[in-house]
């Protein structure tokens, strides 16, 4: 969670900054930070619903992969 939280504030700040660098614009803190919230919270949501629903598919192709299968017939 806190992983996914720094990850987007970094991404956000530094491809801000390269935006207003190169354009030459002017720094709006009170939006950015807004839009930084706004990020934050979205990315976090997504993690919380997609994060247990991706496990379960993992642990049920693991199942599958590690099922050992006894041939009861022999030719």
């Amino acid at each position: 969670m806190i992983m996914c939280i720094i990850a987007t504030a970094s991404y956000e700040i530094f491809s801000y900054l390269y935006r207003s660098i190169a354009l030459s614009a002017n720094i709006e803190l009170w939006i950015f930070t807004k839009m930084l919230f706004i990020e934050i919270l979205y990315n976090t949501l997504i993690i919380i619903i997609i994060y247990p629903l991706m496990q379960k598919l993992g642990y049920k192709i693991e199942e599958i992969f590690k099922k050992t299968q006894i041939l009861t017939r022999y030719f």
